[in-house]
């Protein structure tokens, strides 16, 4: 008999409460079978708490790893829904990967033993069916009893949002957690009162309030507000007392939530005690939507992707700006700001506390210049032969011309190629003269056609015009973002206005 090195995978999920799937159950059934079998278990892998579903499971990677490594060669399980619930990746595991690794696997409530001659039932695959079918009833059966819980007012969510805390009486219910409450209440006053979302996080982090990832206890490198830490609040419809269903959705089969549209929201109002009174939150509704809005422009900007901080060396964001008088909707400078500035302010000001903000156009307007005065230093005569030759290789209209001329050389070929013929009485003076009139013509239509591309020419192909074609280059006057990124590598932003520029050439 061969000698057997076995392991045995047990897995638990979140939503299982079968006590019969229990590790400890999973655990006492595996091992009286190999006892029974005597078969030498060696090592257990136990994924408690993690979906059948995934493909990348903590033990089940290890486990995976181990059968690479010859480490076991044998693998039991409860049944083949511990191991996998995806119907492909059952028959792949059973009818490939382990054969192929010359694992004997063995299920001991479904009665699968591939032996060693490696002969898998084909239920197995059905098997397999059956439980993705299951876990996606499972799956809509969760979403539904969760959604009923939402429309009846319950909060369901596994941690409760900053300022509030579940109730120890009532499990489904949000309370206000007055140790933090008045935090959220600070937020809402300072943006309504005109302060940004920056100065407020800059003003919790100088009064040493922890974040919300320190209230909760979780470990952070640095105590320090973010940005959007404050906008998060500053949205979140729950400090007015109401719930938002269909906010977010979760594939069963990947485990990804996403994000869905606001108009499939709904929104269950008075479910718990508001922190923050329903006129604050609209006022500030409103300031956001005024204050910070997402760039309208089609065309890509001059300088996108090129421009870092000086500090730090992150790269800058490139935002869009309209001010507003006492944000009552009266605006006094119709002209919307685009500007950059530095992404670490927003995230952590402590890193990056020195982060420049620079109007577009002032800094085009240095790029602009110092390109100019980079480009100049090219000497004009001596490229203007190399530009020359490349604009016509380049330029369709000249190819054309090419290509005429080369036309017309092979009709004065032929014409003298037909007088030859007609000399030695190749051909009868009838059918030269049809073939004569007939180049002649063709001749005379590809003269025209080279008469009308010599002067469309006329000014492309010039001296004086490839001149001209440099001095504009060097102006760098109808310069776009493609051509940008071929002249420079890096402009860094520093206070002051003080550009550094970082050429290719």
């Amino acid at each position: 008999m061969k000698d057997y090195k076995a392991g045995i995978y047990l897995r638990l999920s979140k939503e299982d409460n079968n006590p019969n799937n229990s590790i400890d159950a999973q655990r006492e059934i595996t091992l009286n079978y190999a006892r029974k079998n005597n078969f030498d278990v060696i090592k257990e892998y136990i994924d408690n708490g993690w979906s059948g579903i995934l493909e990348s499971r903590p033990l089940f990677n290890e486990m995976i790893i181990d059968i690479l490594h010859k480490k076991i060669n044998m693998l039991i399980v409860k049944d083949l829904s511990r191991l996998t619930r995806d119907k492909n990746k059952t028959g792949y595991y059973t009818e490939i990967f382990f054969p192929d690794n010359d694992i004997r696997f063995i299920s001991v409530n479904d009665y699968i033993d591939s032996g060693e001659r490696y002969e898998i039932d084909d239920t197995i695959m059905l098997r397999g069916i059956v439980n993705q079918s299951y876990l996606a009833d499972v799956s809509k059966k969760i979403k539904s009893v969760i959604d009923n819980m939402k429309k009846q007012g319950m909060y369901v969510q596994c941690k409760a949002p900053y300022g509030y805390k579940k109730s120890k009486t009532e499990k489904h219910k949000l309370v206000i957690d007055e140790g933090v409450a008045n935090n959220v209440r600070l937020i809402f006053k300072m943006y309504s009162e005109g302060m940004s979302q920056g100065k407020i996080a800059k003003e919790l982090t100088m009064r040493e309030i922890d974040t919300p990832k320190k209230y909760k206890g979780q470990k952070v490198p640095i105590n320090e507000w973010r940005n959007d830490s404050i906008g998060r609040i500053l949205k979140d419809p729950t400090y007015t007392g109401a719930l938002i269903i269909n906010k977010y959705k979760t594939d069963y089969l990947t485990k990804k939530t996403i994000k869905t549209k606001s108009e499939n929201w709904k929104v269950i109002e008075n479910t718990h005690e508001p922190i923050i009174d329903k006129e604050l939150f609209e006022k500030v509704q409103e300031i956001l939507k005024e204050n910070f809005h997402k760039p309208k422009r089609k065309y890509e900007y001059l300088l996108k992707d090129l421009v870092y901080c000086g500090y730090c060396g992150a790269r800058m964001q490139y935002k869009s700006r309209r001010r507003t008088k006492n944000h009552n909707k009266i605006i006094t400078d119709n002209e919307e700001t685009w500007y950059y500035k530095c992404r670490m302010l927003y995230k952590f000001p402590s890193i990056c506390d020195k982060g420049y903000t620079i109007k577009e156009k002032v800094l085009n307007n240095i790029v602009i210049h110092s390109l100019n005065k980079k480009l100049k230093e090219i000497p004009l005569e001596k490229e203007s032969y190399k530009i020359k030759e490349a604009y016509k290789k380049e330029n369709i209209k000249y190819n054309s011309l090419l290509k005429a001329k080369s036309s017309k050389r092979k009709i004065e070929n032929d014409i003298k190629v037909l007088y030859d013929k007609k000399l030695n009485e190749d051909i009868s003076l009838e059918q030269f003269k049809v073939q004569y009139k007939m180049l002649k013509d063709k001749e005379k239509d590809i003269l025209n056609k080279i008469k009308q591309l010599e002067e469309e020419n006329k000014n492309i192909i010039s001296n004086e015009n490839i001149f001209k074609i440099i001095e504009e280059f060097k102006t760098a006057e109808n310069f776009n973002n493609e051509v940008m990124k071929k002249l420079i590598n890096k402009i860094e932003v520093f206070e002051d206005r003080k550009v550094n520029i970082i050429f290719n050439f």
